[in-house]
């Protein structure tokens, strides 16, 4: 087993920049919207009734926590800007502080009320009526109205709103979605909007709510934002307005991020919510520190008081004296990826060799022996063990050398199989490049193959795999969980656009079988039905063995001395549930 480390940045801050520059996968170009008069009325309602009217924050919730700051340590960023579109996932650690989803959560695919507090689905699940709250504020003490959340909603599903796209302000690939809209109508009634789309979406609220782990459901204050686009939002991006729990202060780019408790933030009971999630001090400071001992030593040292942890620094954590260890359970899964493997030529065309690998390496030992309590062996890549249609039966494959050594020979395959190993180091997910080198060992061990572990930077591996640079390798990365896994499953198997990356060609044979399968899930509306129709086709992914993933990371936060509490949601990426952070 060799082991090498390639396409090294000269200094870590060049990751976010390259991350930002990599377009991962074609996504088409955008077709018009079509007019469709025959829509069904909706018929299932999906919220209770809305709530009553928004009564005055309290007094007592102005003076708690005066004065007081929690310092917050988390790792690295994406774009580390305040534009939606252009943000990236791991931005969600600041922007959810500012900004506020169209839908509330609760972790895993829980919804509630929020700025969307009535919302109903048609019965083929392909229009949508929502309704927005009254007497939420911006931070600038307008109030938030339907044209605000239909105006960033429109960014990304409206063709009449890409003026964004053409002036050069965002990525083409963010008017993807416009090809799936029929219309986006205001009404009917004044605090209403109506959005329809050409396929079923089901999933159309997760999509676009605080459980979710991209940044589209962030709501932009209309009138603010839309003048802005001669200058590319240069206003915005220098003092951010949103209606989230916590308003802007100051912030150096990609470095520290400073906020101040939002007093009239609205979800609480006073105005009706079952939960009261003002943040119970007044000031919050976000930084970005790369490194995990160095976090940890801040918040030994009293420099911080909640920060992101990882495996490797879980012992330096639980040694804080007055201090604690929460977990945030399935947080990221790893991906493990059979690169081209359809190409006939290739050692792992046949079904037989991508089982043997699997059989052939001890997944529940390396989990134990590097993870312990920060990893979970259960589910099949992004179908975790709380996610939408997780059951046994997709958990990862027994150790078992001999069935390995069988599959193997029955494949026409003998020693001396030379393929790579592609990862990279994960702040979400660490101790990838570890993996992979035990991975390697259990193969040269049990299959005689000849494995080259190369650790390099993700984005530039993730270009070399997109341009068809691998063939025949293998990839071992990181993704964000999440519970409904409609949208990657269906980009990894059933949009002839993207599903390359899993399958030769989702239009033709065999492969059209793959995407057939995957599609009876995602086109399965029926809620009693859906979390069955996902196990089946997971199960028959997961037999394909194009992806795979054994593991999914549960993320130790550390909590300091100065703080009682810190209760961060499951299967929910990043920093959550901010008002669960008590200080004593």
């Amino acid at each position: 087993m060799r082991t090498s480390r390639i396409f090294k940045p000269s200094s870590l801050w060049l990751l976010p920049l390259v991350l930002l520059l990599v377009v991962g996968v074609a996504c088409g170009s955008a077709a018009e919207p079509q007019q469709d008069a025959t829509a069904p009325e909706p018929a299932a309602k999906a919220a209770p009734a809305a709530k009553a009217e928004p009564a005055a924050v309290p007094e007592s919730m102005e003076q708690m926590g005066a004065g007081e700051k929690v310092t917050v340590l988390v790792t690295d960023l994406q774009s580390k800007q305040w534009f939606t579109l252009n943000a990236g996932g791991p931005d969600l650690k600041y922007m959810r502080l500012l900004y506020e989803d169209m839908f509330s959560g609760q972790g895993r695919g829980d919804l509630i009320q929020g700025i969307i507090n009535d919302w109903e689905m048609s019965a083929d699940a392909r229009t949508w009526i929502l309704t927005v709250a009254d007497g939420i504020k911006f931070h600038n003490g307008e109030t938030l109205d339907v044209d605000d959340v239909f105006y960033s909603l429109s960014l990304e599903r409206d063709a009449a709103n890409l003026a964004s796209v053409e002036a050069g302000c965002t990525e083409p690939k963010e008017s993807a979605y416009v090809k799936y809209t029929v219309s986006l109508e205001l009404g009917p009634g004044p605090n209403q909007f109506t959005y329809k789309q050409n396929r079923a979406a089901p999933n159309f609220p997760f999509n676009f709510s605080q459980n979710n782990q991209g940044p589209k459901g962030l709501v932009l204050p209309k009138d603010y934002v839309e003048p802005q686009l001669g200058t590319c939002f240069a206003e915005l991006l220098e003092n951010p307005i949103g209606s989230g729990p916590f308003k802007y202060l100051d912030h150096q780019l990609g470095v520290k991020y400073e906020f101040e408790r939002f007093d009239d933030y609205y979800h609480h009971p006073g105005n009706g919510y079952e939960e009261d999630r003002r943040a119970k001090f007044q000031f919050l400071d976000l930084q970005i520190v790369l490194e995990g001992a160095t976090r940890a030593a801040a918040l030994q040292a009293g420099d911080a008081d909640l920060i992101e942890g990882n495996i490797q620094i879980l012992d330096q954590l639980e040694k804080i004296e007055g201090g604690q260890v929460v977990w945030q359970d399935e947080s990221a899964h790893s991906w493990f990826v059979n690169v081209d493997c359809w190409e006939p030529d290739l050692w792992c065309y046949k079904k037989e060799a991508r089982h043997a690998i699997q059989y052939a390496i001890d997944a529940k030992l390396i989990a134990e022996e590097l993870y312990g309590r920060g990893a979970t062996l259960k589910g099949w890549a992004w179908a975790t063990e709380n996610a939408l249609g997780y059951g046994p039966n997709l958990d990862a494959f027994p150790y078992d050398p001999a069935k390995a050594k069988e599959l193997w020979a029955q494949a026409g395959l003998s020693d001396g199989v030379e393929i790579n190993i592609w990862t990279w180091e994960a702040g979400s997910f660490p101790l990838l490049p570890q993996v992979a080198e035990l991975v390697a060992k259990d193969w040269e061990t049990n299959l005689g193959m000849k494995v080259n572990v190369e650790i390099g930077d993700q984005a530039a591996i993730k270009d070399r795999w997109n341009n068809r640079e691998l063939p025949g390798d293998l990839l071992i990365g990181d993704n964000e969980a999440r519970f409904d896994g409609t949208s990657i499953t269906r980009s990894g198997f059933a949009n002839p656009n993207t599903a390359w990356r899993a399958v030769k060609d989702a239009r033709v044979e065999p492969w059209k079988t793959i995407a057939d399968r995957a599609g009876i899930a995602l086109d399965d509306i029926n809620e009693a039905t859906r979390h069955q129709s996902f196990n089946e086709a997971y199960e028959y992914l997961r037999d394909q063995a194009y992806y795979w993933g054994p593991f999914s990371a549960n993320v130790p936060w550390g909590v300091g001395p100065r703080l009682k509490s810190y209760e961060p949601w499951t299967l929910v990426p990043y920093l959550t549930a901010v008002w669960t952070i008590e200080p004593k």
